[in-house]
């Protein structure tokens, strides 16, 4: 069983949190910043949809569904990721979909403030 593991961040798409047929489920669009492709000097981005279901899952809605906006970094085990065609959009971009395994709310890091220069004193 192929694993997958790291830092995503979550989509703008809202997470969906269901309960159908008395199994909780909570679906998330995650994507992974791959950084700057030299050749073509773009910011690439990857798309993960993954599902989690069942009572750990239920537990991290509850606790952290006001802290899952869009940006927040998360650490996750995944599996089972397959590639799927993604959202009709232009250029077309496929997303992966596979199963969490676990899942863990990371910090956010906090926004570099630029220090502004002090004016010299003369003592």
């Amino acid at each position: 069983m192929a694993l997958t593991t790291g830092t995503f961040f979550l989509s703008k798409q809202r997470p969906t949190a269901t309960d159908s047929a008395g199994e909780f489920r909570l679906e998330l669009v995650l994507v992974d910043n791959l950084g700057r492709n030299p050749a073509t000097g773009r910011d690439e981005k990857e798309a993960y949809r993954v599902r989690w279901a069942g009572p750990e899952a239920q537990a991290f809605w509850a606790a952290h569904q006001a802290d899952l906006t869009a940006g927040a970094p998360l650490h996750a085990e995944l599996e089972h990721l397959r590639a799927h065609p993604g959202p009709a959009v232009f250029p077309p971009i496929p997303e992966l979909r596979g199963r969490v395994l676990r899942l863990r709310l990371l910090p956010r890091r906090a926004p570099s403030q630029a220090h502004a220069k002090e004016p010299a004193t003369s003592a």
